[in-house]
């Protein structure tokens, strides 16, 4: 029987119980690394989500041969340290793509068509009467979505504002402008999408090139009036001078369901008390679908693993994509 250590959760979701014919499934629940250490010194695979894979720890495992991460990132583990050792490392980069674009258009469609300035109008000042923002509604087919990122979570986002009849811009460096184009959407610079879209989205990794990508300058780059919407990541994006480019009026409103400072800091306070930001507690990445489907390709990926099918899985062989 092989050992599996899964941290950070207990088994209630029936994880241990799917790989009961190959492997003993203990769940490790250390407050600190030595205990951590010691409740999965036999483990051949370790299963983590967020928490910490350090290389202090992967020093302390032996006999570990691959670490299944529960999501698309993998910054938690320090990577060069697993591959120095020969453990294999692999995540799982089509999780959450649907919950994630639809979030992202949910925001969209809601800071288009002024949902939350009139939900508070109405709530506030008790009444029921269009006009009190200050913002004109303009329809959503008329309106350019600009996508700052074209990864998997981009494209999804962009055929789904197609449908509404949106023109969809997109910048990233990353990605040929022959896909772009298939997947009709137009690409552009990041200045001239700033520039021209009335909608930009987020939908970058985060790493040292891109954090606190979003300053603000390139909120002064963006057309008067336009939104702002990050499903992404917090660090990407200074939230103080978001919150002044909305302050003054130059940007109308804008959608994060992550922040930097997911704690309450005083810019964060500040935008909950304004009708022009739209909150979510990091919640696009989840669905009982997503978790599900999450927990069932991790069992797929382990018995690949161990029956040598390694062309099955997404084994990460680099720090950035």
């Amino acid at each position: 029987m092989y050992h599996i250590s899964v941290l950070g959760h207990n088994d209630d979701d029936g994880f241990g119980e799917s790989l009961g014919d190959i492997a003993h499934v203990a769940y490790c629940p250390a407050l600190n690394e030595e205990e951590l250490a010691e409740q999965c010194r036999e483990a051949q695979v370790l299963v983590c989500r967020d928490e910490p894979v350090t290389k202090n720890l992967l020093e302390k495992l032996d006999q570990l041969k691959l670490i299944v991460i529960l999501s698309a990132r993998y910054d938690n583990v320090d990577l060069a340290a697993a591959l120095a050792r020969h453990v294999t490392v692999i995540h799982n980069p089509s999780y959450c793509i649907e919950d994630i674009a639809d979030h992202t258009c949910a925001m969209i469609l809601a800071l288009i068509r002024q949902l939350p300035e009139y939900q508070e109008d109405i709530r506030n000042n008790n009444r029921w009467q269009y006009g009190t923002v200050a913002w004109p509604i303009h329809r959503v087919s008329d309106t350019v979505i600009g996508l700052v990122g074209f990864g998997h979570i981009g494209r999804a986002v962009a055929e789904r504002m197609q449908c509404f009849g949106c023109r969809i811009d997109a910048y990233d460096p990353f990605v040929s402008e022959k896909i772009m184009i298939k997947n009709r959407v137009k690409p552009v610079d990041l200045d001239v999408l700033l520039a021209e879209c009335d909608v930009v989205s987020l939908h970058m990794p985060l790493n040292d090139t891109t954090q606190y990508i979003f300053q603000e300058e390139q909120f002064e780059q963006m057309k008067p009036g336009s939104m702002f919407v990050n499903c992404c990541r917090g660090g990407l994006v200074d939230e103080a001078a978001l919150y002044h480019a909305v302050d003054d009026g130059h940007i109308r409103s804008a959608a994060l369901d992550v922040l930097s400072m997911e704690h309450p800091s005083p810019v964060m306070l500040k935008m909950i008390d304004r009708p022009e930001f739209l909150l979510t507690p990091q919640c696009s990445c989840h669905s009982v679908e997503a978790e599900r489907a999450l927990k069932n390709d991790a069992v797929r990926f382990i018995r690949a693993f161990f029956e040598g099918r390694m062309k099955e899985l997404p084994i990460i062989t680099t720090r950035e994509k």
